[in-house]
């Protein structure tokens, strides 16, 4: 029966393949995910998931898909440093399963646990240094000050403590270069060169830093809030790829909410460009829809801002209930998608709908 079962498994992966192949897009590629780990194919899950992830790096179908994944590839991992932690609890302990957790995305738990890691094992560097990495990504995400300042204060806290941590070291200068902090990055490239005075990289590092031009700003608080307000016109980040399509191509974005349809209760779709700018609306034209862009310009704008005044995270994605209606709020590649439906649609339903368009639709 094995080589029987192995054929069978062998063909329902390709079928899926086929069908992925057929319609790519975050969500097929998380079907055929899902597939691979009902079928305890975890190596070829693994293998997808992070083909999918670079090819869609903000897509929530794939990072759910990556994190179902990963739990499953590191049950047993999860148990023993669960157990460690209960049983003979340390600095490293508080630190594996931190990492763990940061491994399968569930970065509230990673959070959660490398910060009592640090407070009860405050001279221990490496709880400090996920709390960093968290930040960081989340700066890098969102380009705002507060996030990078976090960041480096947590790096430079475990640096203090372990002043010749090499990996350590040479991402804090990397960080302070790519914001434009140049003789910070020099700092740490000299650090690492004190203890390793003829490491190739980071000589090359000090080369390229000092070659570059500096900035009149000196205080690090200043050198972010530049970097940020550069963010902010759109000199720093770089569009994503479905941004630019629907640029470039409007009236195939509003050809596409025509799905949306199938939701009981629709009743209009707005997007909304990186600044808020109306892209399509669906139904009607752009004077039609106009008005309503500039309120739900206004919405997203209050939702960014409070979730980042909260520190909860990035605002993604809302569902809000009035009297007589349903507005289903997202993000997606920094457009901004507005769904709003009648008190007659179901909440499951529309958040099911515009997931599928949002994952699916907009890619294909």
């Amino acid at each position: 029966m094995g080589w029987w079962s192995d054929f069978k498994t062998g063909r329902e992966l390709e079928s899926a393949r086929r069908d992925v192949a057929r319609a790519r897009s975050p969500y097929s590629i998380s079907q055929f995910i899902d597939r691979c780990i009902d079928l305890q194919k975890l190596d070829v899950a693994l293998e997808e998931a992070e083909k999918g992830l670079q090819e869609f790096p903000s897509s929530e179908s794939l990072t759910e898909a990556f994190k179902k994944m990963i739990r499953a590839k590191c049950a047993d991992d999860l148990k023993a440093f669960r157990d460690e932690v209960r049983k003979t609890p340390g600095p490293k302990a508080y630190y594996k399963l931190a990492c763990l957790y940061k491994e399968m995305r569930d970065l509230d738990q990673a959070i959660e646990l490398a910060r009592k890691g640090a407070e009860l094992y405050p001279t221990f560097e490496g709880n400090y240094i996920v709390l960093a990495d968290i930040r960081y990504e989340r700066f890098q995400r969102d380009l705002r000050a507060s996030d990078g300042l976090q960041a480096v204060q947590l790096f430079e806290k475990a640096v203090d403590l372990n002043r010749e941590n090499y990996r350590l070291l040479f991402q804090l200068a990397e960080i302070y270069q790519a914001i434009g902090a140049r003789e910070h990055a020099i700092e740490k490239a000299k650090m690492i060169l004190a203890f390793a005075p003829d490491d190739r990289r980071a000589l090359k590092l000090l080369e390229d830093l000092e070659a570059q031009k500096g900035t009149k700003a000196t205080d690090l608080k200043e050198i972010l809030q530049d970097f940020e307000r550069r963010a902010a016109s759109g000199t720093v980040r770089k569009m994503g790829a479905l941004v630019q399509r629907y640029l470039k191509a409007p009236d195939q974005l509003a050809r596409k909410l025509v799905f949306l349809e199938k939701i009981p209760g629709f009743q209009r779709a707005i997007v909304l460009g990186p600044s808020g700018e109306l892209l399509a609306g669906y139904p009607g034209g752009p004077d039609e829809n106009r008005k309503v862009g500039e309120v739900l310009k206004r919405v997203f704008a209050a939702g960014i801002e409070c979730s980042l005044r909260m520190d909860i995270s990035t605002f993604e994605k809302g569902l809000f209930e009035g009297k007589d209606s349903y507005t289903c709020l997202v993000m997606a590649d920094r457009l901004q998608i507005a769904v709003l439906c009648s008190s007659k649609a179901k909440r499951e339903k529309i958040l099911e709908e515009v997931h599928r368009f949002v994952e699916h639709e907009l890619y294909i």
